[in-house]
């Protein structure tokens, strides 16, 4: 599903030193806890967990480049406080799992990452629905796994997505040079072939993914369900530091309607 030649020479070339430069998971949060796993070599893989009610959904999240131990608290938090839970993995080297960052490698990560979680969840009596969630850069790994795991899951949200790696990595400051020709994580391709609804958070004042470039994206969702919001913010980065009650509501509630729940009707001001 990757162009794994392509990601190996993105590794060579030390592309992720720039891509991360602002990221900072370093410490888990309180009420957060920390999940631990093993790859297939026995090195150390570790998610955050924010935990809500056992039957309400569990959103799986993949963190963005500019993560930090704010932001991701932020929206572990938030969620908690509508009633979901989230299990956000740890980058190696980014944050406190073991090894050193692979683009060739996140994938796969990413697939054993969801294999800790749903059993964490089983031993844990854990009986919620299961989404995936990604910003920015974690938006291309949600979506990988998206692919492969669709018939499990609820549905999908990106936030601060993008359309064409090359762009996004040029964009993020990466030297054009060290960017492969060819294809890198092929999001258009897979986010045709994913059918389950998909909500796009997104802001008008993205300098990396203008909302007309994200919008070739958003067009090759296959589900009548999905929603392309435009969120009140300044940059991707600034919109990761604004989860705020509108932000939790809109995820909330498309969430919910994807489990057949609606939202309370409001009752009309008596005149």
């Amino acid at each position: 599903m990757v162009a794994v030649e392509s990601l190996k020479a993105l590794d060579k070339s030390g592309v992720a030193s720039t891509l991360f430069r602002e990221a900072g998971l370093k410490r888990a949060e309180p009420p957060s806890c920390i999940l631990d796993f093993l790859d297939r070599s026995g090195q150390r893989l570790c998610a955050r967990i924010y935990k809500g009610p056992p039957e309400n959904p569990h959103i799986f999240y993949f963190p963005a480049e500019y993560e930090t131990d704010s932001t991701l608290h932020l929206l572990g938090t938030g969620l908690v406080s509508v009633g979901f839970s989230l299990v956000a993995f740890e980058y190696r080297e980014i944050g406190q799992s073991q090894g050193d960052f692979s683009f060739a490698q996140v994938f796969e990560d990413a697939g054993l990452f969801y294999q800790a979680s749903r059993l964490w969840m089983e031993e844990q009596g854990r009986g919620g629905d299961v989404a995936l969630m990604g910003r920015s850069f974690g938006s291309a790994v949600a979506l990988d796994l998206a692919a492969r795991k669709e018939k499990e899951l609820l549905c999908l949200i990106m936030e601060s997505a993008f359309d064409s790696a090359r762009v996004f990595l040029e964009r993020s400051g990466v030297d054009p040079s060290l960017i492969p020709e060819g294809p890198l994580f092929e999001n258009r391709l897979k986010m045709a072939s994913f059918k389950k609804p998909v909500l796009f958070i997104h802001s008008p004042r993205d300098t990396i993914q203008s909302l007309t470039e994200v919008e070739w994206l958003v067009c090759e969702s296959r589900s009548k369900a999905t929603q392309f919001q435009i969120a009140p913010s300044g940059t991707r980065q600034e919109l990761a530091g604004q989860v705020g009650e509108l932000y939790l509501e809109v995820v909330q509630q498309w969430v919910n309607l994807r489990r057949g729940v609606r939202p309370p009707r409001k009752r009309r001001p008596r005149t």
